[in-house]
């Protein structure tokens, strides 16, 4: 679905496609399963600590309180969906010519961004933190030589120094290509 979006060029293959790691989920994904959990929980501790009181609340609300419930659930329900989709969405791809970025800026918005490997000047990988550092996921910053284009930045990629190798061995094996080689010298 979203790779029918991009046309290759003559020639071009794409190396590798590359999503957030799992970590993004639970980061995202967990606080949302707890607020949907968390309502439940209150209701058993009220049962237990004041069984009286919610013994007669309710007798009077328990359709309003089931139907506030699942209001509640329905919205955190949309709120994991759209996290989920982010994450799903949201892709880099390397070429052999080029570095295609694909994010998913909200449920009905996309932002696609590529730049060519000759113009690449720079790729760095950030890790920060002891998570991050046990589960192998960082930033990957990539810079382009041209004035007009920003960094091109993603975030929570799995194995940052293993893309960052494939970004830096495409862009060498198209800068000793025969054509690049004598733009080069002129």
């Amino acid at each position: 679905m979203v790779f029918e979006k991009i046309t290759l060029e003559k020639d071009e293959v794409i190396l590798t496609t590359i999503r957030r790691h799992w970590f993004y989920l639970c980061i995202y994904g967990l606080p949302l399963v707890f607020l949907a959990v968390a309502p439940a929980l209150f209701f058993v501790l009220c049962s237990i600590l004041f069984p009286e009181l919610l013994a007669e609340v309710t007798r009077t609300f328990v359709p309003h309180m089931f139907f506030l419930y699942a209001l509640w659930l329905v919205c955190i329900w949309m709120i994991l969906t759209s996290v989920w989709t982010d994450y799903y969405l949201d892709i880099w791809s390397v070429t052999n010519r080029r570095i295609i970025k694909i994010d998913q800026a909200g449920l009905f918005r996309r932002k696609t961004g590529s730049f060519r490997l000759e113009r690449m000047q720079d790729v760095n990988v950030e890790v920060n933190g002891i998570i991050a550092t046990l589960l192998d996921y960082g930033t990957v910053h990539v810079q382009t030589a041209s004035a007009d284009l920003e960094e091109f930045k993603a975030f929570y990629l799995p194995n940052p120094q293993n893309v960052k190798s494939i970004i830096l061995q495409a862009a060498d094996e198209l800068m000793n290509l025969p054509e690049n080689k004598n733009r080069a010298s002129l």
